[in-house]
C-alpha cells in the first residue's frame, strides 16, 4: 500500500514538473513572440497616430472655420494638413529611411497636438474666433513676404555672381 502512494505521490511531482515546464516554455514563447512583434506594433501605433491626427487636423478645421468660411477655402485649409502630413514624411524619407515612423509619429503627436489645442482654445477664449479669423490671411502673408525677400536676396547673389564671373574673365584676357 505505502508502495501505490509513493508510485502515486512520485507521478504528481513528475506530472506537476512537467506541467511547470510546459508553462514555462508557452510563458517565453509569449513573451518573445511579443518581444519580436514590438517593433510591427510600434510601426502600426505610428501610422495610426499619423491618420488619426490627420483626421483630427481636418475635423478641427471644420468645427472652426465651415460657420464662416465657403468651402474652397476650408477645403483648401484641409489640403494644408495633408501637405504638411505628407511633407514631413517626404523629408524625413530624404534625410534616412529608417527614421519614417518616428517621423510619422512625431507629426502625428504635432499636428494632433496642435488640434486638439486650438479646439481647446476656442472653447476657452473669448477672442479665439477673431484669432483663428486672421491667423490663416496672416501666415499667407508672412509666407509671401518670406519668399518675395528670398528670391530677391538669391537674385542679387546671382547677378554679384555673375559680375563677379565677368571681372575674373575680363581681367584674365
Amino acid at each position: 500500500m505505502l508502495n501505490i502512494i509513493l508510485s502515486l505521490l512520485q507521478f504528481v511531482f513528475n506530472a506537476i514538473k512537467y506541467l511547470l515546464g510546459f508553462l514555462v516554455i508557452v510563458i517565453l514563447g509569449i513573451v518573445g513572440a511579443v518581444l519580436y512583434a514590438i517593433p510591427w506594433l510600434l510601426r502600426v501605433a505610428s501610422l495610426l497616430l499619423w491618420l488619426t491626427a490627420t483626421y483630427i487636423g481636418f475635423a478641427t478645421i471644420q468645427t472652426i472655420y465651415a460657420p464662416f468660411s465657403p468651402a474652397i477655402p476650408v477645403l483648401a485649409l484641409q489640403f494644408a494638413v495633408i501637405l504638411v502630413s505628407v511633407g514631413w514624411v517626404t523629408i524625413v524619407l530624404g534625410k534616412n529611411i529608417n527614421f519614417v515612423w518616428g517621423g510619422m509619429a512625431a507629426v502625428g503627436l504635432v499636428i494632433g497636438g496642435a488640434s486638439i489645442g486650438s479646439l481647446w482654445l476656442l472653447a476657452h477664449w473669448q477672442h479665439a474666433d477673431l484669432f483663428f479669423r486672421v491667423l490663416p490671411p496672416a501666415m499667407f502673408s508672412v509666407l509671401l513676404i518670406y519668399e518675395t525677400i528670398r528670391l530677391r536676396s538669391l537674385r542679387s547673389n546671382q547677378t554679384d555672381k555673375e559680375i563677379v564671373d565677368d571681372t575674373e574673365e575680363n581681367t584674365a584676357q
